[in-house]
This record gives structure tokens, C-alpha cells and sequence, in this order.
């Protein structure tokens, strides 16, 4: 199938472009709360490690007699796969960095980077695993095209050594036997069948490196992207250590100056039982002077 066409299993890896609308198209489709974006981060973070771990089990069978149609096509898929997690995980990962500075208080904003920052972590480390892997990849077709080339090149040298079978037929006497010309001629044909075949197989060999060092291209521009939010995530998360701090001392301040009512308060009704003791201290000896004289008089 093309190469614009995304479902084809055996079909080139779609292009950058394709990703952007299908993650566009997803956010307009589907409202996901935070939680269930982290979520879905995990889940595409761990496949995407998954399908890598399984290419690297299989990476040394390139460029050997191992290597079957069939199993170009497992890896095929597997990469197409890969390809779709990575894209669409670095875009689900700029929505949920986004989602941090929509959050309810700085505390829950602070929380919040936090498992995002664990999160890109482990996307970066998955992105790394798959990086290796395409290195691994690319070195051994690589080396397995180099082969190919130089089979080629030995095959029609072979070839052009061959004796020219139907003009020496009635001209070399050690040709004329007909199973020695058949003979001949069914070498030829090896060496032509061989040929025709090892170079479509090189041309499919160039292809699939096209692709890979395309994904290598898109992956590379996966790290800057991440760079580029970490940097981001470095500033937001310094502006709400700041504003945690200012409401630190906003709360320390009013817990000061709670304080200090209370001591006035402490005070103001110390010095109002005071005056009420004097008052009636003042009324008892005011009492008693007055009690006292009037018994005097009596």
C-alpha cells in the first residue's frame, strides 16, 4: 500500500503530519480529565518499551539467512506501532504540561509537576531505548546492504566470464554437446534469477533505511520538544515555589499578627480585672469607713 496510507501494515511509516491531525482530531473528540491523560501516558510510555524490547530480542537476525519476509513484516508493524505511541505520547505529554497551570492552588500545581516531570522521565527513557535500538537497526542494514552490493557486483562479474553460449554453439567444438550447452545456459539463468532477486531485496533494504532514518529524524526532534518543556517546566515550577513562599509568609505574618491580638486581648483583660479589684476593694473599705462611723455615732 502507500506510503499516506496509515493502516497499511507493511506500508511506509506515515508522516509527522498525519500524527498532528490524529492527536488533534483525539483532543476534539475526546475531553480527557488529567488523570486520565497521565494515565493513558502510562499506558503508551509502557507499549512503547514493550515493542522495543521485542525488536532488540530480534535485531541480530538482520542481514542473516534468518531474516524471512514474514518477520520484515512483525518488524514492520512493531515500528509503525512505535512510531504512532511516540508521536502521540509527545503530544499528550504538552496537554498535560499545560493542564499544570490550570490546577485549583499552587499546591496541587507544585503536585501536579511533579508527576508530570516523573512521567516525561519515563517517556525520555523509553525514548532513549527506542534511539539505541534504531542505531542497532540502522548499522545492520547497513552492513547487510553493504553485502548485498558486493554480491551483486560478484554475480555479474561471474556472469560476464560465462561463455557466450549461443554464438560459440556452432563455432567451439567443446560446445556442441547440447547437454553441456543446456548445462550452461541454466547457470546463466542462476546467476541472472539471483541477480534479479538481490537487487529487488536491495532496493526494499534502501527503502527501510529511508524510513528508519526518517523515525530517527522525528525521534531527534522528540528530545528538543522535551528539552524545550523542561525548560518550561523549570520556570513554572520556580514561579510556584515563589508563590508557595508568599503564601508561606502571608500565613506567617497572619499567624503573627494573630498572636499579638491575642496578647493585647491577654492584656486588656488583665487590666480590666484589675480595675474591677480596685473597684471593689475601693467599695469594701468605702463600706466598712462608712459602716464604722455611723456605729461610732451611735
Amino acid at each position: 500500500r502507500s506510503a499516506d496510507c496509515p493502516d497499511s501494515p507493511l506500508g511506509r511509516t506515515p508522516g509527522k503530519q498525519w500524527y498532528q491531525r490524529r492527536v488533534r482530531g483525539t483532543n476534539l473528540r475526546v475531553a480527557m480529565s488529567y488523570d486520565q491523560l497521565c494515565q493513558k501516558i502510562g499506558t503508551a510510555i509502557f507499549k512503547i518499551g514493550s515493542n522495543v524490547n521485542s525488536l532488540q530480542k530480534q535485531v541480530s537476525i538482520i542481514g542473516t539467512q534468518g531474516e524471512t519476509p514474514a518477520l520484515r513484516a512483525q518488524w514492520e508493524r512493531k515500528k509503525v506501532e512505535i512510531q504512532n505511541a511516540v508521536e502521540s505520547t509527545n503530544g499528550m505529554m504538552r496537554q498535560v504540561t499545560d493542564m499544570c497551570k490550570e490546577s485549583a492552588s499552587p499546591q496541587e500545581e507544585k503536585t501536579r509537576k511533579i508527576q508530570v516531570e516523573r512521567l516525561r522521565q519515563q517517556f525520555t527513557d523509553a525514548l532513549k531505548q527506542y534511539k539505541k535500538y534504531q542505531s542497532i537497526e540502522a548499522e545492520k542494514e547497513r552492513a547487510a546492504l553493504t553485502r548485498m552490493r558486493s554480491r551483486t557486483a560478484s554475480l555479474r562479474s561471474e556472469m560476464t566470464r560465462q561463455p557466450i553460449v549461443d554464438t560459440q554453439y556452432a563455432e567451439n567444438d567443446q560446445l556442441v554437446d547440447d547437454d553441456n550447452r543446456q548445462q550452461k545456459l541454466a547457470e546463466l539463468q542462476e546467476f541472472q534469477d539471483e541477480l534479479d532477486t538481490t537487487t529487488a531485496l536491495i532496493n526494499e533494504r534502501e527503502e527501510a533505511i529511508r524510513r528508519l532514518e526518517s523515525d530517527m529524524v522525528t525521534v531527534n526532534e522528540m528530545f528538543r520538544e522535551i528539552g524545550a518543556m523542561v525548560h518550561e517546566q523549570g520556570d513554572m515550577i520556580d514561579n510556584i515555589e515563589a508563590n508557595v513562599e508568599v503564601a508561606k509568609d502571608r500565613v506567617e505574618d497572619g499567624t503573627a499578627q494573630v498572636i499579638k491580638a491575642s496578647e493585647y486581648q491577654n492584656k486588656y483583660r488583665k487590666k480590666v480585672f484589675i480595675l474591677l479589684a480596685i473597684v471593689v476593694v475601693a467599695a469594701v473599705v468605702i463600706g466598712l469607713v462608712i459602716y464604722l462611723t455611723t456605729r461610732g455615732k451611735k
